[in-house]
């Protein structure tokens, strides 16, 4: 039973990191759209919001990889050092998302920043922050 709830904790983590990754990379988006004039109707937002919720799925698997190893690593340090037990999680949440972050760009990108949503401090930021919620998702819900 133990193993079955450390997995549904696992899972709920990495669907809130992605739906929070790609809600905050849309809206990073569409605001930097507007600061140059583009103007989205409510339903092209939604419609925006949608298609990057569903195109998005390779990012969402590589979430879910970087948290894994990112808790993997969090169960060791917090034995070590028992005071930041309980931030252990969200912390390595936050550090698993910028990790991947900055590997996908040195592997993939140019210099622009290859997730949209990142390419400033703000959005990777909100990125971190996605993955920092996951994190406590997983700390809360995850058997003791």
């Amino acid at each position: 039973m133990t193993i079955l709830r450390t997995l549904l904790a696992y899972l709920a983590a990495v669907a809130g990191t992605y739906v929070l990754a790609t809600t905050f990379y849309t809206q990073q988006v569409i605001s930097k759209q507007a600061e140059i004039g583009a103007v989205y109707t409510a339903d092209q937002q939604l419609d925006t919001y949608v298609q990057n919720f569903t195109g998005l799925t390779m990012y969402g698997f590589i979430i879910a990889i970087a948290l894994l190893l990112g808790f993997l690593v969090a169960f060791g340090v917090k034995r070590i050092l028992k005071p930041l037990a309980p931030i252990a999680y969200p912390v390595a949440g936050a550090a698993a998302m910028l990790v991947t972050l900055v590997l996908v760009e040195q592997q993939l990108g140019g210099g622009a920043g290859i997730i949209g949503g990142a390419r400033d401090a703000f959005g990777l930021s909100l990125q971190c922050l996605a993955g920092f919620i996951g994190g406590g998702l997983f700390a809360m819900l995850r058997p003791r």
